[in-house]
């Protein structure tokens, strides 16, 4: 016996076992009336007031601080970016292997000027080929761009 037939006998045996041992059906009295309809009525009122409490907590809490209309808000302060001067016989240009002049401040030199060179921005470092060494430095440019004061020759 397959499985699908077994669970069709058994279905079928239960709904002959329900049929004859049903109750009869008989008519409610006005007592049995009154309590239905009380219990349905009470069920209805509470139902509405849980509705209505979870709807008061997606309000905002009902005590915070609104400042008046008449203040005005507060700006914050620019911060003003600090000019440092760069030693002005480090401004050199550089020439690269293929002809291209940078101007540029020599990594070598702002170290031999005890100028603290690691405070200078990463972005403006390059390296490159040069005709007889290997350059490095910090574009003008960039320094300009980043508050130093930088010297043009």
């Amino acid at each position: 016996m397959t499985s699908k037939s077994f669970i069709a006998a058994v279905l079928s045996a239960a709904l002959v076992i329900t049929g004859v041992s049903a109750p009869k059906a008989h008519a409610l009295d006005e007592d049995a009336i009154g309590a239905l309809l009380f219990g349905g009525l009470a069920l209805a009122v509470i139902g509405a007031a849980v509705a209505d409490h979870k709807d008061d907590k997606d309000d905002k809490p009902r005590y915070t601080y609104e400042p008046s209309k008449s203040q005005k808000p507060v700006k914050p302060e620019k911060v003003k970016k600090r000019k440092s001067w760069l030693p002005s016989h480090c401004s050199k240009r550089f020439e690269t292997h293929r002809g291209k002049v940078i101007q540029a401040y020599g990594q070598r030199c702002l170290f031999r000027a005890e100028y603290p060179a690691y405070r200078l921005p990463e972005k403006c470092y390059f390296e490159a080929r040069g005709k007889k060494r290997k350059i490095s430095g910090y574009r003008t440019n960039c320094l300009n761009r980043n508050g130093y004061q930088v010297v043009w020759r």
